[in-house]
């Protein structure tokens, strides 16, 4: 059997996996009282700088039931333990790594996502072993024993850094620190953003590339120099291992670190590397320490890709025409010609084979594909070698003490490092304005990801086993490769639109129902908040990528209370790539500053700005939306009172959509209903307040269940217990967002109603 270690580690793999999905994940830790002050005593293992200050990771820690210092206080601590903390430190000097401190703080539990598509902020440190953080920390105390090896890295590290900063503008310096150094705690978001979306963000992630350059680099120069090949393949591991401590053992380094550790170590015994067992034993490493990262985005898209190389690669080489490139063989100009053909050829071999693994998961972790990152890798790859080149030169001559000749040589490959970072930053930009840059799918379903890796899976197996005749094994033209692969993508993207979804997201303070139709169609009624901040950015545009929406085709503001516009206004003026074709606001509107504002964004980004009154109707397929109120003579110095309040019809299923509409407008509202109207789903107007939802609309309608979107412990009180006691009155079923998270209802035979972050449903 050939790879037998490798098929074992790949076993433990798959079972780590499986035993994970068929068994509960292990819980969290949680704090019983947020906000209350409590005191630790914990290992310092890592710290970092961001725009708020110091920020401490500890390890191995232990309550303290006291604010005064521990007499025993040392490095002899309890180590039982292995949660961490995380503590945004505002009082205190900035302790050494590897000692024990005495820290006093606000705890809070990490917050698990509220809405599809959100961060899942407390699964990404469980993964680090980190139980809860720590605010307002104060450092009380610091053992005298610490870790001098850590601290000495780390204290290079922050002069190398500082190299950076004094040779290059803040943005630059920022992404070369994350290039070179691994620190992207002071990474600028936009330049973040903007290499993620363009499908770039490998580049920032200390990876095989690191490895290859400086590692391989200098084992090839130790050997030029004719040191023994024991001697080069140890110094060279020992450099790796250095700056994978220094730069921060992510699990993308370990595994480079480690797959070039056994490469050098089958360079000194004479044996053959294979890329696969070592990628296989280096998975099997992490995994052993903590299983869950087999659900962490930066382990599986590491090792995917490695996966990609060593699978895939000559499975989409083979059956292609061969080029050579022997120089010796052929003219200059005609070899310099094949040379380039044949670095395209394999670069895009090796995007399309990485492709092949990266497709399914980059839909799970992001739902959307930059779909010319193909090209843009084609240059940025090739030009990474040059800038990690530069960057290390302007490092080591802006350390060293030379005079006037190292700082010019350092600052000249600064300059060379910004030229660069123009390029890229151009070029990503360049490569989003295309046509059809962002495409954004959604998260697929669990079968259809099956489905596309048992095709890969199978391509692989034929190319590898299945053989015919005399002549070999049993190969497909490329072009049926190809076909069989945009077969499995179309599978793996395409949505089936059933029957009518709601969703009604938890925003706090605020109002934002989503809408999809079985014609494929999206709408949103509101989408604002008064009590979460960059609602766009956390909320609106992670759910609606999750679910596929790339188009809003309308955008119906009931009012223009900010709890109810600003998210839109932010999804309106930035750059998510989620389009909104129009937005509706009644005829009545009060003509006031946020009117105008809102006109004004609309006019500047092109999007037509619809007014409705009572009496306006909007079909798509077997929905019908209805307005009902308010008038377009409406006159009202309240923009409550003005709110679009609407009847949905689907089928037999009836919903009322209210805003903030006031006592008056649902006078006017109970009277446009038709008699016996059965209402199945009622959106509780203002969140819930007693100065709406009257209780003569409650039992003229009598809706069987009640939505209410408001934040917990918010300031107005909501929903008022008069406004719960008229509910229950008639008998509806209620449902809170700040209770259950967001609401989804599914609309067929039956209807589906499930809070998101409980299992409560109906």
């Amino acid at each position: 059997m050939r790879r037998p270690l490798c098929l074992i580690c790949m076993a433990f793999v798959v079972s780590v996996f499986i035993s994970l999905q068929l068994t509960s994940l292990p819980e969290a830790s949680y704090v019983e009282e947020e906000g209350n002050r409590v005191s630790y005593v914990g290992e310092v293992y890592h710290k970092e700088y961001r725009n708020y200050g110091l920020l401490l990771y500890l390890r191995n820690v232990n309550p303290v039931n006291s604010t005064n210092i521990p007499p025993d206080f040392s490095i002899e601590e309890k180590k039982e333990q292995n949660m961490g903390i995380l503590c945004y430190v505002s009082d205190g000097e900035e302790p050494k790594l590897g000692s024990y401190v005495f820290i006093s703080g606000e705890c809070y539990s990490f917050r698990k996502p509220r809405n599809p598509g959100g961060f899942d902020q407390q699964m990404y440190y469980q993964i680090q072993n980190i139980g809860f953080y720590m605010k307002k920390a104060v450092i009380l105390a610091e053992s005298e024993s610490y870790s001098k090896y850590h601290e000495w890295l780390y204290r290079i590290r922050r002069h190398l850094e500082h190299v950076f900063e004094e040779t290059m503008p803040e943005k630059d310096a920022s992404i070369m620190k994350a290039m070179v150094l691994g620190n992207k705690a002071e990474l600028d978001k936009e330049s973040k953003q903007l290499y993620q979306s363009s499908g770039i963000a490998h580049v920032l992630a200390i990876s095989g590339l690191h490895i290859s350059l400086i590692g391989m680099g200098l084992y090839k120069l130790l050997k030029r120099l004719r040191v023994p090949t024991l001697l080069s393949a140890s110094a060279a591991v020992c450099v790796m291992i250095l700056y994978g401590d220094m730069v921060g053992m992510s699990s993308s380094a370990y595994r480079a670190i480690f797959m070039f550790a056994l490469k050098m170590g089958a360079e000194v015994i004479h044996r053959t590397y294979d890329m696969m067992t070592a990628l296989a034993i280096a998975a099997v490493g992490i995994l052993l320490e903590q299983p869950l990262y087999i659900y962490h985005a930066g382990f599986l898209l590491s090792f995917g890709a490695i996966m990609g190389i060593g699978c895939m690669a000559e499975v989409m080489k083979a059956d292609t025409k061969q080029i050579y490139v022997n120089k010796k063989r052929q003219k200059r100009r005609e070899w310099f010609r094949n040379l380039c053909i044949y670095n395209i050829r394999e670069s895009l071999f090796g995007s399309g084979s990485i492709f092949l693994i990266h497709f399914p998961i980059m839909l799970s972790v992001y739902y959307e594909f930059p779909v010319y990152s193909f090209l843009l890798n084609l240059i940025i790859i090739p030009a990474m070698g040059i800038v990690m080149g530069l960057g290390i030169g302007c490092m080591f001559f802006g350390s060293i003490s030379i005079g006037v000749i190292g700082t010019g040589i350092s600052q000249l490959a600064a300059i060379g490092c910004q030229a660069f970072l123009a390029m890229f930053e151009s070029l990503c930009e360049w490569s989003m304005a295309l046509p059809g840059a962002d495409w954004i799918v959604g998260e697929p379903a669990k079968w259809r990801t099956m489905v596309f890796y048992a095709v890969v899976v199978l391509l692989f197996l034929m190319h590898k086993y299945i053989k015919y005749n005399a002549s070999g094994r049993l190969c497909f033209p490329f072009p049926i490769k190809i076909m069989w692969i945009l077969v499995a993508v179309l599978l793996l993207t395409q949505k089936n639109f059933q029957d009518l979804s709601i969703t009604m997201l938890d925003v706090g303070q605020g109002d934002c129902i989503w809408l999809e139709t079985q014609t494929g169609h999206h709408y949103m009624i509101d989408g604002g908040s008064t009590s979460e901040d960059k609602l766009c950015e956390y909320t609106l545009v992670p759910f609606l990528k999750q679910t596929g929406t790339a188009y809003l085709d309308a955008v119906f503001l009931t009012h223009l209370d900010r709890d109810h516009i600003s998210g839109i206004l932010e999804l309106l003026e930035g750059e998510s790539g989620i389009q909104i074709r129009r937005i509706v606001i009644a005829k009545a509107a009060i003509k006031d500053d946020a009117y105008e504002e809102l006109a004004a964004v609309c006019k500047e980004q092109h999007i037509p700005l619809v007014y409705a009154k009572s009496g306006d109707i909007m079909t798509d397929g077997e929905l019908t939306l209805e307005i009902l109120h308010p008038s377009s003579d409406y006159v009202t110095d309240s923009r409550n009172a003005y709110s679009l309040v609407m009847k949905l019809e689907y089928g037999s299923f009836h919903a009322l959509f209210t805003g903030d509409v006031e006592a008056d407008g649902e006078m006017f509202v109970a009277e446009a209903l038709p008699e016996n109207w059965n209402c199945h789903l009622y959106k509780v107007a203002h969140h819930g307040s007693r100065n709406s939802n009257t209780a003569e609309l409650l039992e003229q309608i009598k809706p069987q269940l009640a939505l209410i979107s408001c934040a917990e412990d918010n300031s107005y009180g909501h929903p008022h217990e008069e406004t719960m006691e008229r509910l229950d009155n008639v008998g509806s079923k209620i449902m809170i967002t700040k209770d259950v998270g967001a609401i989804m209802i599914q609309v067929g035979k039956e209807i589906q109603v499930r809070g998101y972050a409980t299992s409560d449903g109906w």
